[in-house]
């Protein structure tokens, strides 16, 4: 039997998507198989932290009052 840990993943558990970027991205296959059961889409490190600065950011803005028009389209 083979166990998932934080540090590893077998191999075999591994899936291979593109994330809209095109960059390949290699995450557990549960967890590609849950982001497409939610009609979420799978990311790279690079535009899953991109994405998540932008909604701080928003929510940022929206808790000091400045909030642009531009900033929430």
């Amino acid at each position: 039997m083979r166990f998932s840990t934080i540090d590893s993943v077998p191999n075999g558990d591994m899936s291979k998507t593109y994330c809209r970027c095109g960059n390949i991205v290699s995450l557990d296959t549960r967890t590609v198989r849950l982001k497409h059961s939610l009609k979420k889409n799978v990311e790279c490190p690079i535009c899953r932290n991109f994405r998540i600065s932008g909604e701080l950011e928003y929510m940022n803005c929206l808790f000091d009052g400045t909030l642009d028009e531009q900033v929430g389209a």
